[in-house]
């Protein structure tokens, strides 16, 4: 079997166009009060990500979005909303900017923890860490300065998030990541419905 060169793979849920929009005029406040130290994230390539697999070799997505679609099968369609600004790990050392979500987190939760089983059945590690839904907006560059660090952190805390309407997540997508010179592009390879709620 020939082997495809690898690609960058994660499992993610699209944001509605209006959070979309909500958190580019975020983005913009916060690059004003921000001028240096942050890489931010393009809002159009803006996701809340599921499991990031990382490099694979392509052969594996048929396998991978036959998984998504199981999962997909057992959890119903839920809605979501924004919910604020915060950093990780913390405001004193952020290198995290991100954007909150809320609204369903338990179908959230469920669609995660089912995404992140039925991923270590196919040999990828599972995530040490506890599910934390976040969109990030932005990343602190290495060697910025503990002082510029806490005026980003405390930059943050002063910006809000202009309030959206809530919407639907619908549907998980497979996407691949492609890094550019102009920044990365995602593209979705393939998707798995969620089941639609009686009533």
């Amino acid at each position: 079997m020939v082997r495809g060169p690898a690609i960058r793979v994660f499992i993610a849920l699209e944001i509605s166009n209006a959070a979309r929009s909500s958190i580019s005029g975020a983005i913009e406040g916060l690059r004003a009060a921000i001028p240096r130290g942050v890489r931010w994230v393009d809002p159009g390539g803006i996701h809340l990500t599921l499991k990031f697999l990382g490099n694979i070799d392509p052969v594996r997505t048929d396998k991978i979005l036959e998984s998504m679609v199981r999962v997909g099968q057992e959890v119903s369609s839920f809605s979501l909303t924004l919910a604020g600004l915060g950093v990780f790990p913390n405001q004193r050392q952020p290198r995290v900017l991100w954007a909150g979500v809320a609204g369903d987190m338990d179908p959230l939760t469920g669609v995660q923890l089912g995404v992140e089983e039925a991923m270590a059945e196919q040999g990828f590690a599972k995530e040490r860490r506890s599910f934390n839904p976040h969109l990030t907006i932005g990343r602190v560059r290495d060697g910025v300065s503990a002082s510029e660090r806490q005026k980003i952190g405390a930059s943050v805390t002063l910006c809000s998030l202009e309030p959206t309407e809530s919407w639907m997540a619908e549907t998980m997508h497979l996407f691949q990541t492609t890094f550019t010179p102009d920044g990365s592009i995602h593209d979705i390879i393939g998707s798995a419905p969620l089941l639609r709620p009686h009533g």
